[in-house]
């Protein structure tokens, strides 16, 4: 089985949205990219666009020689999870008997779920060596785009912070973060929240002139203001959208109900949305420092993907231990070779997330596995410098 790459940013210069209706599934091809070598090879980037984790073990990527039978389809191993409204990456030519390489001149990829039925495909285009065939924003219409954004999401802009329980003196805001190196301008974006989406009341537009610096942050205070598209954050939850400026949604996400010294948070920036006790307003959120909803310890082991993933060099993996127990949590090259120890230590019940830091590791595919007295698991994490 090839590598899989888990968790892409981009800015569109036009294309073709190019396919036929397939049955309905929360996984769709989201980036192709054929201008590989032997160093960087083709690759396919899936999308998930449900607010759930899917596994997609017995699923199947090919080309025409997949389709013709002329040789195996590549299959997704057992536990192989694509994150909520996350990405992940799978190398197409990889050397095994199922890979296959994609013309730089184009051609048509599938995808299939377990059960065998085609659940996406795409004609992409000729590509030069600096672009790729992307949807735009994830999940979206197809372009092709002067940004090859491997392992992360497409829309570079996205929400990033939310605080609900302001005041008259402290209204509620939301922030914004800006996921490439470089400044964005998001005059005329638009942000909103059910009665904007209704049309009951104004979308409360970004000035002109407002511009988010590179892997920076920009804070939207969304009542009180005085204008007509003033809305108020429920305390209880709600949803909220950002559309560009073309009108097209580029994020949305329903928030919990939260403390007045909660906020809900992309952990790091651009990550996996947490209810989390630090609020850090028009600064970066940092690393992950989880307020995990239940009051008492897991009632089984588990260990999760680590986030994000591919890396450099950080990375964090999740861990729920239902009883107080001795951990071992390490990293292995893919010829077995501990190269790292997480930890090695008694540790008490509940979650814990640890940070993994690879600095020190040259790029490649490794394996992380948790072990205790009662239980031992494995998963596959890619470092890419």
């Amino acid at each position: 089985m090839g590598k899989l790459w888990c968790c892409a940013a981009v800015l569109l210069i036009g294309g073709l949205l190019t396919g036929v209706v397939l049955a309905q599934s929360a996984i769709v091809l989201n980036e192709v990219y054929s201008r590989g070598t032997n160093e960087n090879p083709d690759w396919i980037e899936l999308y998930n666009t449900d607010v759930q984790p899917v596994d997609i073990a017995g699923f199947k990527i090919y080309d025409s020689g997949g389709k013709g039978g002329t040789k195996p389809k590549k299959e997704f191993p057992a536990g192989t999870l694509v994150p909520a409204l996350g990405v992940l990456v799978v190398v197409t030519e990889d050397g095994t008997a199922s890979a296959f390489g994609l013309s730089s001149s184009g051609e048509t990829v599938w995808l299939e779920d377990a059960t065998g039925t085609v659940i996406d495909s795409v004609a992409f285009p000729a590509l030069a060596t600096t672009e790729s065939y992307a949807r735009y924003p994830d999940g979206g219409a197809w372009q092709t785009v002067a940004r090859v954004t491997q392992g992360a999401l497409n829309g570079a802009i996205r929400m990033n912070e939310i605080y609900s329980r302001g005041t008259t003196t402290d209204p509620d805001w939301i922030e914004v973060y800006n996921d490439l190196p470089d400044s964005v301008d998001i005059s005329g974006y638009k942000i909103y929240d059910n009665a904007g989406q209704a049309g009951t009341k104004p979308k409360k537009e970004f000035p002109a002139g407002t511009k988010i610096p590179g892997k920076g942050v920009f804070v939207i205070v969304t009542d009180n203001t005085g204008a007509a598209s003033d809305f108020g954050l429920s305390s209880g939850g709600e949803k909220v959208w950002l559309e560009d400026a073309a009108g097209a949604v580029i994020d949305s996400v329903a928030f919990p109900a939260m403390e007045t010294t909660q906020s809900y948070s992309r952990v790091p920036d651009g990550g996996p949305w947490q209810l989390v006790s630090t609020i850090t307003r028009g600064t970066s959120n940092g690393s992950p420092v989880k307020v995990w909803d239940r009051p008492t310890a897991p009632t089984a082991y588990h260990l999760e993907q680590n986030y994000p993933n591919p890396f450099n060099p950080t990375t964090y993996i999740a861990l729920h231990l239902p009883k107080s127990t001795h951990v071992n949590l390490s990293l292995f090259n893919v010829i077995g070779q501990k190269v790292l120890e997480v930890v090695d230590a008694e540790m008490a019940a509940g979650d814990h997330l640890l940070t993994v830091d690879g600095s020190q590791l040259p790029s490649g595919v490794y394996l992380y596995m948790l072990r205790t007295q009662d239980y031992t698991a494995t998963r596959r994490m890619v470092l890419l410098k």
